[in-house]
């Protein structure tokens, strides 16, 4: 019974993973039109060039606190 509990608790948790993910890859396409932005199984990846001066990087900072 508990081994029923945990994989549903593991599901949930997966599922809130993705959607972060998602959601995450949809503020930052927003966010920088100018990068690839893509979704990976545990991560959120950006490609491109930008400067190192740009403002929008502290908000890509304060998201991962």
């Amino acid at each position: 019974m508990l081994s029923g509990v945990a994989a549903r608790g593991a599901a949930i948790g997966e599922a809130a993973e993705r959607r972060a993910i998602a959601e995450g890859v949809a503020r930052l396409q927003t966010a920088f039109p100018e990068l690839a932005v893509r979704g990976e199984a545990d991560a959120i990846v950006l490609a491109g060039r930008i400067s190192r001066e740009d403002a929008r990087l502290r908000w890509i900072g304060s998201l991962l606190r």
